[in-house]
């Protein structure tokens, strides 16, 4: 069965966090493959969820998010010193590695250091009873830049490493 969603961006409602997620939203479903790599004839990568764009009004939020988890491929963390303390993000991230395997987590590191930026859920593997199994530190799409004119430059490169995920 085919996926809805190619990907799910999960991000902190912040201005920085919501500006790139807006961005990157645009740019996936956007994006026209060249036609040498094309799979199956397709010309585009697919729709994106943004909650924002694609949540319909309901009196069920979670049972909403936990669906278009289900049916994205990807999942696409934006990470800032503020995603941490983000509880739906955490719960996004824990659905998610829940029901996929964690090589369709992708994470775009938007401003501060990869210790402080990313979720515990991105770096630590526990067993189901919370064991700590491994540590890790993904490989991130690094758009953290001292201006937003560096930060478009980086995000022009670095957008290619996600879509080639």
């Amino acid at each position: 069965m085919s996926k809805k969603y190619i990907a799910f961006i999960s991000y902190r409602h912040k201005l920085l966090d919501k500006s790139v997620a807006v961005k990157l939203h645009q740019a996936i479903e956007h994006y026209v493959i060249p036609r040498g790599l094309r799979k199956d004839g397709r010309k585009n990568l697919g729709k994106v969820f943004r909650d924002q764009d694609e949540l319909p009004v309901s009196n069920n939020l979670t049972e909403n998010i936990f669906e278009a988890l289900d049916n994205s491929e990807y999942l696409i963390v934006i990470c800032t010193p503020d995603t941490p303390e983000s509880v739906w993000v955490a719960n996004e991230i824990t659905y998610f590695l829940e029901h996929h395997d964690r090589n369709h987590v992708l994470a775009v590191l938007a401003a501060g250091q990869p210790e402080e930026s990313f979720p515990e859920q991105l770096t630590h593997i526990r067993t189901k009873d919370g064991e700590l199994v491994q540590l890790i530190e993904p490989l991130a799409a690094n758009i953290v830049a001292d201006n937003p004119v560096q930060r478009r430059k980086l995000f022009n490169r670095e957008k290619l490493r996600l879509f080639a995920g």
